[in-house]
């Protein structure tokens, strides 16, 4: 379970900073309000950081306490995710497919840093 948090933390980093760029692009700024264009870019910024915690805890640099808060967050961010999307199709007609991907995504990344990092390894050894 590890290996396939890390493998989707780097894919969900990278998508969230595709998004981030273009949320943050003079086509975007204009069209949307301040509100929003903050909500997108601190939930691309949360993302990409716990991208990061996932990749220090696997190399055994941070504690894993905060990635499974992160964890737990991205779990909630990807039914939100999905959640918001399918109410943007009804109220607009305009159903953005990859968004449903990208919270599904987001929601097996938390699960597998749940899975993964927050259960203890056993050892053989005397304590």
């Amino acid at each position: 379970m590890k290996t396939m948090s890390i493998l989707l933390a780097l894919v969900n980093s990278l998508l969230a900073g595709l998004l981030l760029m273009y949320a943050l692009s003079s086509h975007e700024i204009h069209g949307s309000s301040m509100v929003w264009l903050l909500t997108k870019s601190s939930a691309a910024l949360f993302v990409i950081l716990v991208g990061v915690l996932t990749w220090l805890a696997s190399v055994n640099t941070i504690d894993t306490g905060p990635l499974l808060i992160g964890g737990l967050s991205l779990v909630v961010l990807g039914a939100v995710t999905i959640v918001w999307t399918y109410h943007i199709a009804v109220i607009s007609g305009d159903m953005e497919y990859y968004m449903v991907i990208f919270g599904g995504s987001l929601m097996m990344q938390g699960i597998a840093s749940l899975l993964g990092f927050g259960i203890k390894e056993q050892t053989m050894t005397i304590p």
